[in-house]
């Protein structure tokens, strides 16, 4: 077998088997709430513009008489830093193995596809313990639901006006909101709740039997986005029986403006990747390990998940429960 000695070599191939596995973004949404935004350096510091200090919202004009000074705001701007860590996932792939399971599978391409999930996983893990965190300084107080989201209550449940308190209370700093994101089974439940039902299709009897889409509930809470956390991790633990647990909490519901590329676009946050080592976020590589007789493919990224305007979003607390 040839090979390239001497160190990892990117894998043009396998990058391209990677943009073909639609299947591994099912279910995500860490990447859509923290869009991925390159950087030139691995660690460095941004400009924050920020309400109170650079006077977005002031209402300081003041009326001028002939020959007199005009009123002067004077704006002033903080800055807040980054820092990107690797993250990747490496897998052997034994000479013997490759020539028995190519009968079956391109085993090569379709291992860089597993690892891909994997990393994507991690990510998707990271953005959801920073943005459903209560420790995580959103600046707008978590929200409290009209009525907990519970089946008991699937009657009762409002989730339109719980949304609409946050999007006036978003208002009230200057954003108007795109995006709700939550859970597959808050989503699961509020698409079959009473009130939100009677919303879309007016007082009918037996509206259960029609449950609403992702796109019918966004239309009906009045945003251009909604997000259904779906992505499962195995929560057991290595070589222990399968345990699967949405990565995304019931916790609490998500409110805000999302929005990718530039600081200046707004939006919640970015996943900031390092350009230098990672350009595009995800990277797949391959080395020889002759020792095992076995090529080593390898999957990482190197970044760092930001809240980079604490404004820009609000949570909801849910009080889920299935019974």
């Amino acid at each position: 077998m040839s090979y390239i000695s001497g160190g990892s070599s990117i894998r043009a191939d396998l990058n391209q088997a990677l943009i073909e596995a639609p299947q591994a973004d099912v279910g995500l949404i860490g990447a859509q709430l923290l869009p991925l935004q390159n950087v030139d350096a691995k660690a460095g510091t941004y400009l924050k513009v920020q309400l109170a200090g650079a006077e977005l919202l002031s209402n300081n004009a003041a009326a001028r008489d002939a020959g007199s000074q005009y009123s002067r705001g004077i704006r002033s701007f903080s800055s807040a830093n980054y820092s990107t860590d690797e993250f990747g996932l490496e897998e052997l792939l034994d000479d013997s193995a490759v020539k028995d399971l190519n009968r079956f599978f391109a085993y090569e391409s379709e291992t860089a596809k597993f690892l891909l999930r994997q990393l994507k996983l991690s990510h998707e893990k990271r953005v959801s313990d920073l943005l459903w965190n209560a420790t995580t300084p959103f600046t707008i107080t978590d929200q409290t639901r009209a009525v907990a989201y519970t089946n008991t209550l699937i009657a009762t449940v409002d989730v339109a006006r719980d949304v609409a308190a946050a999007k006036l209370a978003l208002n009230q700093y200057g954003y108007e909101p795109n995006c709700v994101a939550m859970s597959a089974n808050v989503f699961e439940l509020i698409r079959r709740s009473t009130l939100l039902q009677n919303q879309f299709f007016g007082v009918i009897s037996n509206t259960g039997a029609r449950l609403l889409s992702e796109a019918e509930i966004a239309a009906a809470l009045g945003i251009q986005t909604l997000l259904v956390g779906r992505a499962a991790i195995n929560s057991a633990g290595k070589n222990k029986a399968y345990s699967g647990s949405f990565v995304v909490p019931d916790t609490k519901i998500i409110v805000g403006q999302i929005a990718g590329g530039e600081f200046t676009a707004g939006g919640i946050g970015r996943t900031l990747v390092w350009s230098g080592d990672s350009a595009g976020g995800f990277v797949s590589e391959s080395y020889r390990d002759e020792a095992r007789r076995s090529q080593v493919l390898r999957v990482r990224m190197n970044t760092d998940e930001v809240v980079i305007d604490p404004n820009a979003a609000v949570r909801i607390t849910t009080n889920y429960s299935a019974s």
